[in-house]
């Protein structure tokens, strides 16, 4: 394993992206509870949070930024869920149309401003601490890995190499098992066995009878 490969491998655009997209979804989904509910509930902006939060996290940031975007994205998703919530319930309860009721709303903000209160920010502040302590969770993460030891250096990993069989400790035929073996080569004799006078002689002891 290369020590690139061992690195986790930072995905900050790509965090970007899909917490956009995450920011989009919340805001309708929003608007969509508003108008179903019939009741403004401001735990959606915790909702919005983790959503941004999860969504940022998978995607692997490595940069502190990241979890400050993840906090912005939040805001402006409550935000625009809240002014995307209004022209929709309107909408649904009267016979105007959605982009009438939005238009309306866009030409004079003073109906926007004046359903948020202090509650409204509290929750959306919340849920941006949500979002940014997922995201920066995840960036303290990658960068633990990222500062821990690199593997073994690519000499330390090669296969050792591989042994030859030792030989015969000594040379020479082994001996079966089972019989006694040899002490002395062919034709050494032991001490005593040899005889005087030069040549050996037949039935000959020493000393001699």
């Amino acid at each position: 394993m290369h020590e690139s490969s061992a690195r986790p491998s930072g995905g900050n655009g790509k965090a970007i992206v899909l917490g956009f997209l995450a920011m989009i979804l919340g805001a309708a989904l929003w608007a969509v509870i508003t108008v179903v509910t019939a009741h403004e509930f401001s735990l959606v902006a915790i909702g919005v949070g983790a959503l941004v939060g999860l969504t940022m996290f998978a995607a692997r940031p490595s940069s502190t930024g990241i979890a400050l975007v993840a906090a912005l994205f939040t805001i402006i998703g409550c935000a625009l869920g809240e002014f995307l919530a209004i022209p929709a319930y309107v909408a649904h309860e009267t016979h105007h149309g959605f982009s009438e009721v939005l238009s309306v709303e866009v030409h004079h903000p003073k109906v926007y401003f004046d359903s948020l209160d202090g509650k409204t920010y509290l929750f959306w502040a919340i849920g941006a601490v949500a979002a940014f302590s997922m995201t920066f969770r995840r960036i303290q993460a990658a960068r633990a890995m990222a500062s821990a030891p690199a593997p073994y250096a690519a000499a330390s990993q090669q296969p050792y190499a591989p042994q030859q069989p030792a030989g015969p400790a000594y040379p020479g035929p082994q001996q079966p098992y089972g019989q006694n073996p040899q002490p002395y080569g062919p034709g050494q004799q032991p001490y005593g066995g040899q005889q005087y006078g030069g040549q050996p002689g037949q039935g000959q002891q020493y000393p001699p009878r």
